[in-house]
C-alpha cells in the first residue's frame, strides 16, 4: 500500500520533470496594418497542446522583422518564454530548384556506382580469360582447334576493351554532370537562399487542449503611399477625388487573403518627445517646379503662371476610367488616421505595389478660369475647394480629368495649402484668348533729347462653352529699374493695377458664346541714343 502511495506522488512529479514536448508549427498572416514605412503584421496558428510544458517552434517566418517587437498571446495556456532564431535549412528545403538538383544528384550518384561496378566486372572477366591462356597440354592441340581458340580469345578481349572504354566515357560524363550540379547548388546556396526566422514559445498547459496563438511583430519591409484621381464632369457639378492606397511588401512571404489597413502614422519616426525650436514662416508657392513639365511655349507659360495653385503637367488627352469602390472604414485618432479595407487582399512579396481604392468623396468646388495671354493663348481652369481638410488627404501624385478627358497630373503638397485647396485642371480649349498689338496706338516720338514710345495691346476673350464663366486675365507693363527711364500707364482698361510690379489683373464674367475685348496702353520715355526693350 505504501508503494502505491509513493508511486501516486512520484508520477506527477516525474511528469513535470520530463523535457518539454517540441512541436514545429506553421502560422498564417491574417492582418496587416501598413504604415508609410513599415507594417504591423498579425499571424494566427492553431495546434494542440499536451498537458504540462510544451515547446512550440513557429517556423517559416520572414527573416528580417524587428525582433524586439514580437508579441505572443493565447488564452488556453500560460506562456513561459519567447525567443527568436534564424533558420537557413528550411529555406533550402523549400527551394524547388535546389530540391530538383538534389534528386538529380542522387540519381547520378547511383548510376555512377553501377557503371563503375560493371567496369570492374569487365576487368575481372578479362583477368580470368588471360589466366587460362595456357591451352596446350602434354598431348598438344590440333592446329584447327588452336586457330579457333585464338580467334575466340581475340574476340573476347576486343569486346572487353570496347565495353570498358564505353563505360569509362559514361563514367566521365556522369562525373562532369555531377560537377556542374555541385556548382549550381553552391550558387543557389551562396546567392539565392534567404534564411527564415523562427519564434520559440514555451507553454504551460493545465490540461490538453486545442490552442490558438496570435503573433504580432513589426517589419520595415512594407509600406504604402497615396495617389489620387481628380475628376470634374463640368464646371456646374461637384468635384470627385478617388483616393488610392498603393501597398507593397518585400518581406519574402506572400500575403494571401489578408485583412488590410493603411495608416497615416509612421512608427519608425520614434516615440520620444522632441524639443521645439523657433518657427519662422514665409510665403511659398504650393506647387513645385520640378513636378511641372511641358514643351515649347507651354513651358514658359506654366513657369510664369504665378498663382497659389497646383499646376497641371500637359499631356495628350486620354479617356478616363471609372474606379471600382470597395468597402472602407476610417478611424481617426489625435495623431493619425487609419483606413480599414473590408475586402481581403493578396499582396505578393515584390516591390511593385497593389492598388486599393480607399474612398471617392464628392466635394463642392467653385471653378474659375485664369489666363496669361502674353505667354499662352489658353485659359486654365482652377478648382477651389474649401472643405478639403475633412477628406483625410496625404501628400501624393494626382491624375486630373476634366469632361472625361485626362488633362495632366500634379502633386498634392498638403502642407503648402491653406484653407482653400486650389487645383489647376489644365487648359480648356473651350475658352480662347488672343493678344494683339494695336497698331493705331503704337508710335515713337522724339522731343528734344528724349524719346517717347507708346505701346497698346488688345486682348480678345471668347467663351465657346455652354455656360457663363468667370475668368481672371493677367498681363503687365514694364517697371523701370533706371531713373532715366520713365514708364506710364495711359490706358488701364478697367484693370486692377499694381504699381510696384506692373501687373494688370481683370476679373470678368463672360456669357456663353460671348466675346469680350479689353485694351491697355503705356508709354516709355528714355534718353536719346539709348536702347530699351519694350516687348
Amino acid at each position: 500500500m505504501k508503494k502505491l502511495i509513493l508511486l501516486a506522488i512520484l508520477i506527477p512529479l516525474l511528469t513535470t520533470l520530463l523535457p518539454a514536448q517540441e512541436k514545429r508549427v506553421k502560422s498564417k498572416v491574417v492582418l496587416a496594418t501598413v504604415y508609410s514605412q513599415g507594417a504591423q503584421i498579425t499571424r494566427v496558428a492553431k495546434f494542440n497542446l499536451a498537458k504540462g510544458e510544451n515547446r512550440i517552434v513557429f517556423t517559416n517566418l520572414p527573416p528580417n522583422f524587428d525582433e524586439s517587437s514580437i508579441q505572443v498571446n493565447c488564452s488556453e495556456a500560460t506562456i513561459i518564454s519567447v525567443s527568436y532564431q534564424k533558420n537557413m535549412l528550411d529555406s533550402l528545403a523549400q527551394n524547388i530548384e535546389y530540391q530538383k538538383l538534389i534528386t538529380r544528384k542522387k540519381e547520378l550518384e547511383r548510376k555512377l556506382k553501377i557503371e563503375k561496378a560493371l567496369q570492374q566486372t569487365i576487368v575481372t572477366e578479362k583477368d580470368v580469360l588471360l589466366s587460362n591462356k595456357e591451352i596446350i597440354g602434354d598431348q598438344g592441340i590440333k592446329l584447327e582447334d588452336l586457330k579457333l581458340t585464338l580467334t575466340y580469345i581475340r574476340s573476347k578481349l576486343e569486346e572487353y576493351d570496347r565495353t570498358w572504354i564505353e563505360k569509362a566515357e559514361i563514367i566521365a560524363n556522369i562525373e562532369e554532370e555531377l560537377r556542374k550540379i555541385g556548382a549550381q547548388m553552391g550558387a543557389i546556396y551562396s546567392q539565392g537562399v534567404k534564411s527564415t526566422s523562427e519564434i520559440l514559445v514555451t507553454y504551460s498547459a493545465s490540461q490538453a487542449s486545442e490552442n490558438t496563438t496570435v503573433i504580432k511583430y513589426f517589419s520595415r519591409e512594407a509600406g504604402w503611399y497615396p495617389t489620387y484621381d481628380v475628376r470634374v464632369k463640368n464646371i456646374t457639378e461637384p468635384l470627385s477625388i478617388t483616393c488610392k492606397a498603393n501597398v507593397y511588401q518585400t518581406t519574402g512571404e506572400d500575403w494571401s487573403k489578408v485583412k488590410l489597413s493603411v495608416s497615416s502614422g509612421n512608427p519608425t519616426s520614434g516615440s520620444t518627445l522632441p524639443s521645439i525650436d523657433p518657427w519662422y514662416i514665409d510665403i511659398i508657392n504650393p506647387y513645385r517646379d520640378k513636378n511641372v513639365s511641358a514643351y515649347g511655349p507651354k513651358r514658359q507659360a506654366l513657369k510664369s503662371y504665378d498663382v497659389e495653385e497646383v499646376v497641371a503637367t500637359e499631356y495628350e488627352k486620354k479617356e478616363s476610367v471609372d474606379d471600382y469602390s470597395i468597402p472602407v472604414s476610417v478611424l481617426e485618432s489625435q495623431t493619425n488616421f487609419t483606413f480599414n479595407i473590408d475586402i481581403p487582399y493578396d499582396i505578393p512579396s515584390k516591390p511593385q505595389p497593389i492598388t486599393a481604392v480607399l474612398q471617392t468623396p464628392t466635394i463642392k468646388a467653385t471653378y474659375q478660369y485664369s489666363t496669361v495671354p502674353k505667354l499662352s493663348e489658353y485659359a486654365f481652369l482652377i478648382a477651389n475647394l474649401t472643405d478639403w481638410q475633412e477628406l483625410n488627404l496625404l501628400g501624393g501624385d494626382a491624375n486630373l480629368y476634366f469632361e472625361n478627358n485626362f488633362v495632366g497630373s500634379t502633386y498634392f503638397d498638403i502642407k503648402a495649402f491653406s484653407d482653400t485647396l486650389k487645383l489647376s485642371l489644365g487648359k480648356d480649349e473651350g475658352v480662347s484668348v488672343k493678344r494683339t498689338k494695336a497698331k493705331a496706338f503704337t508710335e515713337k516720338n522724339l522731343v528734344g533729347s528724349r524719346i517717347t514710345e507708346t505701346r497698346s495691346w488688345e486682348i480678345t476673350i471668347t467663351n465657346g462653352k455652354k455656360q457663363e464663366v468667370d475668368i481672371i486675365i493677367e498681363d503687365q507693363i514694364p517697371v523701370s529699374s533706371n531713373e532715366k527711364v520713365k514708364v506710364k500707364l495711359i490706358e488701364q482698361g478697367g484693370a486692377n493695377y499694381t504699381t510696384t510690379t506692373g501687373m494688370l489683373k481683370w476679373p470678368i464674367r463672360i456669357k456663353a458664346s460671348e466675346t469680350k475685348k479689353i485694351q491697355f496702353a503705356y508709354t516709355v520715355e528714355y534718353p536719346k541714343g539709348s536702347q530699351v526693350i519694350l516687348e
